[in-house]
């Protein structure tokens, strides 16, 4: 669901990683990156982008109609 995937967003951009944000989320780190995914397919738009070094918002994940668009 959206909430789910909107929590999964904001930890992995607050953590800088899937694998934390899974930590604190207290599920895996594939369930952060499918819910992620789902949100990103859902409203075609890439939100993370995804590296080395962990993850960052994109610009469209950075917006704050985008992020309460997701909360609907």
């Amino acid at each position: 669901d959206n909430i789910s995937g909107l929590r999964s967003l904001m930890a992995a951009a607050q953590d800088g990683s899937l694998s934390a944000a899974a930590r604190r989320l207290n599920i895996t780190q594939p369930a952060v990156s499918q819910q992620i995914a789902a949100l990103e397919q859902l409203y075609g738009v890439e939100l993370v982008v995804r590296g080395r070094n962990g993850v960052r918002l994109t610009e469209a994940g950075q917006n704050d109609e985008v992020r309460e668009d997701l909360k609907s």
